[in-house]
């Protein structure tokens, strides 16, 4: 029986040893080449192609708005009838980044760092205040509640500076979930039928969309961010909890009754300097005037579809993806992307 001398099984060794190495090191250059050649691929209703003439922006770059790069935009992603597209007097394709609560509880610090290299004229979302009720900044609403979570002056101190820096500055806030304000005015508040007000799985409170004093406590604030250099309020948890504990009789539908308080809302609050939008379901009715619709873990590849389907009378610009990541699908149409 033919045996490997001890010399020769080492040798054998040796070689498997390189081989291994060799392998595991082009292995490791296939997988950097795959992730630089990221940079370069571009989605396109034809499918997937590589352009290296593409260039790789820093986020920063990708928040820049201006008329020449939302053009690009649009050029590369929209056929002939939308590429031609004119700016309209009103809304605008907005291209930008969004900083929620988790992101200014690990340090608002950290967003102004992030935040430095902006470029005027940038969009930027902040969430102001949480589901529990408790603002963000200094605000001079009566009675009120701060966040003892968050810097409220860094905070004051970043959309002075944002204002200043003259970017698109965009509030986003809870509507109807705010426990501070059912408590102070409980009568406002979803009830049980004990009385005692229906809370969700979070221990939160929520409010009736029908109360005038909900409503009038909406425009107080929408005016107050106004005021602070903001140029749209965006309102999330705008609806009415569907669970058969909360006892509640209206005159009208919880549909017609949310889609008039919006139409309230946008009467009151929006011009043709501010603008008063909602987050929801793709076919949320929205109201005529300055208003928007804001969609969250959208995926890319239905994007265009969402926005066909969009209830709004100008799909294009009142259509607003938030995603955290780059993916070129995204860049025909309004997106705010994670800043961190």
């Amino acid at each position: 029986m033919f045996k490997l001398s001890y010399r020769a099984k080492m040798r054998l060794k040796r070689l498997a040893i390189f081989l291994g190495i060799s392998g595991l090191i082009l292995l490791l250059i296939w997988i950097c080449w795959l992730i630089w050649l990221q940079r370069y691929v571009v989605y396109t209703r034809d499918g997937v192609v590589i352009d290296f003439s593409r260039s790789s922006l820093s986020l920063e770059d990708k928040a820049a708005t201006g008329d020449q790069q939302q053009t690009i935009a649009i050029d590369i992603q929209l056929g002939d009838s939308q590429a031609n597209r004119e700016p309209e007097e009103g809304l605008q394709i907005l291209n930008g980044v969004y900083v929620d609560t988790d992101m200014l509880l690990e340090g608002v610090e950290g967003v102004v760092e992030a935040l430095t290299d902006l470029e005027p004229g940038s969009a930027v979302l902040l969430d102001v205040k949480s589901k529990f009720g408790n603002f963000y900044y200094s605000t001079d609403i009566q009675d009120a509640s701060l966040t003892d979570s968050i810097d409220v002056a860094t905070m004051d101190a970043l959309i002075a500076d944002l204002a200043e820096r003259d970017c698109y500055l965009i509030a986003r806030l809870p509507a109807f979930r705010d426990s501070d304000f059912a408590r102070r005015n409980q009568s406002s508040g979803l009830a049980l039928s004990s009385g005692a007000l229906w809370t969700d799985e979070d221990k939160c409170y929520w409010l009736n969309p029908a109360s005038d004093t909900v409503q009038s406590n909406l425009i107080q604030i929408c005016r107050e961010l106004h005021g602070l250099g903001f140029d749209e309020v965006v309102f999330t948890d705008f609806r009415i909890p569907d669970s058969g504990n909360i006892v509640y009789s209206a005159e009208t539908s919880k549909d017609e009754l949310l889609k008039q308080t919006a139409a309230h809302l946008v009467t009151s609050c929006s011009n043709e300097e501010f603008v008063v939008s909602f987050t929801g379901a793709v076919d949320f009715p929205l109201p005529e005037g300055q208003t928007r619709l804001y969609l969250e873990n959208v995926d890319p590849q239905t994007a265009e579809a969402m926005v066909a389907q969009s209830a709004a009378q100008d799909p294009i610009t009142q259509t607003v993806f938030l995603a955290d990541t780059r993916d070129t699908r995204f860049d025909t149409y309004c997106i705010l992307r994670s800043l961190l």
